[in-house]
């Protein structure tokens, strides 16, 4: 009974006519199948908007190039992603233990990461700023970026994937370690990133710093 009143209520706004059935292809305006539009189909919603080029080309590792995509379209495992996979988790951030834990929290809006990002500031000689409080990833890292000459973006990009990436690690190091340090730390394992890769290329990555 309680299967066929739901399929009751499945067809009650359809309307039966004299017409023969057809078979309508929805992905194109005429409704007939083509090959491209069934190729195309295949992308949908698999394509980002946001230009890639700032990131894969900026003066950084390829895990921190790799970190920062994943990180701009919101594909991080913080606890808001765990969530909707119905992964177990703490949903409170582990770094400030005030909010809920999203990539912009985290990231960019946390007590903790402001703090990070205050001090690269002026280690950075202003080149990095600070987030602006309600920016997305996305948006914070595109106007950043934007304008800059293509040196100087591939430097700053790379600045601000180092510090990123080492407030990820001290969230990770609080939560699976059960051990926190101070942002001043933070800070430094970044620098000593910078200058670990500095001698690897043979040149600076930041000229502006010493």
């Amino acid at each position: 009974m309680a299967n066929f009143i739901s399929l009751w209520d499945l067809v009650q706004n359809v309307q039966l006519t004299n017409e023969q059935d057809a078979i309508r292809w929805k992905w194109t305006a005429h409704g007939e199948y083509t090959t491209k539009s069934a190729y195309n189909i295949q992308f949908t919603g698999s394509l980002s908007p946001f230009g890639s080029s700032s990131i894969w080309k900026a003066e950084a590792e390829g895990k921190h190039k790799f970190f920062a995509w994943l990180l701009v379209q919101s594909k991080l495992l913080t606890a808001d992603n765990l969530n909707k996979r119905h992964w177990p988790c703490d949903p409170v951030c582990s770094l400030c233990s005030q909010e809920q834990e999203t990539a912009e929290h985290l990231i960019l809006h946390c007590c903790f990461a402001k703090e990070v990002w205050q001090l690269m500031s002026t280690w950075s000689q202003g080149l990095v700023q600070q987030p602006r409080a309600g920016l997305s990833i996305a948006e914070w890292w595109q106007q950043e970026l934007a304008g800059l000459p293509k040196k100087l973006r591939r430097t700053k990009a790379a600045t601000m994937m180092y510090a990123e990436w080492n407030i990820w690690k001290e969230r990770n190091r609080c939560i699976f370690e059960h051990k926190s340090t101070d942002a001043v730390s933070v800070l430094q394992e970044a620098k000593t990133e910078i200058a670990v890769r500095k001698l690897a290329c043979g040149g600076p990555v930041i000229p502006v710093l010493s």
